[in-house]
């Protein structure tokens, strides 16, 4: 996962915590539950809640289990290479060298 997906995920997460916490207090300052109780709830929530974006941002090419991991890295180097030959390999390198992808 890239730092922008974490950072972006991290925040998300945060936001929801917030405003959970914030609305979990003002209703328990009429009724049941203590601070630290909403506190409580509120950190398990947001743990559940970032828990399920840092799982969804991998996407299925990590959980794949019906590709090879052969067909999972010609797909890779496609990806990342556009001179990228799957007979070879191989990609062309910047310095007009051939090189092996070894994503």
């Amino acid at each position: 996962m890239s730092f922008r997906t974490t950072f972006v995920s991290g925040l998300l997460s945060l936001g929801v915590v917030a405003g959970a916490m914030a609305g979990a207090t003002g209703q328990s300052q009429a009724g049941s539950l203590s601070k630290g109780e909403v506190a409580a709830i509120a950190g398990i929530g947001g743990l559940a809640l970032g828990l399920g974006i840092a799982s969804a941002a991998h996407g299925p090419e990590y959980y794949d289990y019906h590709r090879s991991p052969w067909e999972q890295h010609v797909e890779r180097c496609y990806a990342r290479y556009l001179t990228y030959d799957h007979r070879t390999d191989t990609y062309m390198g910047n310095d007009g060298y051939e090189h092996r992808c070894k994503l």
